[in-house]
């Protein structure tokens, strides 16, 4: 069994630290900070070994939110968003071998990044336009579909479903629990193009199974963190985090 898991301690070292930040974003508390998962692993191996091996990891988690959250959900969002995250998935299956990850993660931290840029611009009141109306029907579901594709890619599909729900402004527990509605669709209806694709190799599948263990910890701590933050600040600290990850995404695509 030895000889099927990665020997680097680099590795087993940014590993238990990402997905100990992913397991405390998918229980609630965090919102973007899930994206660090891949760049986390993909210091130490592939990018796309990265992804298959987040994979397994990220449903054990999602299952672990699923009964955290159990009955908060909002129904009308997600009949919004699922179908159209479900076309993304497709898409990026179908365009896996066409954009490079780098071209993905600008591609992600710039939409990220500017979104949050302008909340927090007014927040602070340098930005006086008024309270925007909260956004339609499409405006969910053409981000829910960009978050689709770009779970697929490189399991970032944090920032562009916060840009879908964050501005309809919902109560924090009834957000957390429709994002964890939304990632559980997301990365079941996945695996099959994973396997498709070829990315579920033994040494995966073995690293994957001894990673596995943490993420139901950091998913129920995430919960517990939710739980005991006002709305006001467990905004604050979503779009912080999704500027944080955004521009770590859009730096390590320039720069790599």
């Amino acid at each position: 069994m030895e000889s099927m898991l990665i020997q680097d301690p680099l590795f087993w070292g940014l590993a238990l630290i990402g997905l100990l930040i992913v397991g405390v974003s998918k229980g609630g508390f965090g919102g973007g900070l899930g994206v660090v998962g891949v760049p986390f692993l993909a210091a130490a191996i592939p990018v796309n070994q990265a992804a298959a091996m987040m994979l397994p990891c990220l449903i054990i988690m999602d299952i672990t939110g699923l009964y955290g959250w159990r009955g908060q959900w909002c129904w009308i969002q997600l009949r919004r968003l699922l179908p159209a995250a479900a076309l993304g998935v497709c898409l990026g299956g179908l365009g896996f071998h066409v954009l490079s990850d780098n071209a993905l993660r600008v591609m992600i931290g710039g939409i990220g990044l500017g979104f949050g840029l302008q909340w927090w611009l007014q927040h602070l009141g340098l930005n006086h336009r008024p309270e925007p109306s909260l956004p339609g029907a499409w405006h969910t579901r053409f981000w829910s579909m960009v978050s689709g594709f770009t779970s697929f890619s490189v399991h970032a599909g944090g920032p562009p479903l916060q840009v879908a729900l964050l501005p309809q402004r919902l109560d924090p527990k009834i957000y957390a629990a429709t994002t964890v509605v939304f990632f559980t669709f997301v990365n079941l209806i996945k695996v099959y193009p994973y396997y498709w694709l070829d990315q579920f190799t033994s040494e995966v599948l073995w690293t994957a199974m001894f990673l596995a263990p943490v993420g139901p910890f950091a998913v129920r701590l995430g919960i517990y963190l939710n739980q005991r933050v006002s709305a006001l600040w467990f905004y604050r600290v979503c779009y912080f985090a999704l500027m944080i990850s955004s521009g770590r995404l859009l730096i390590i695509g320039l720069t790599t």
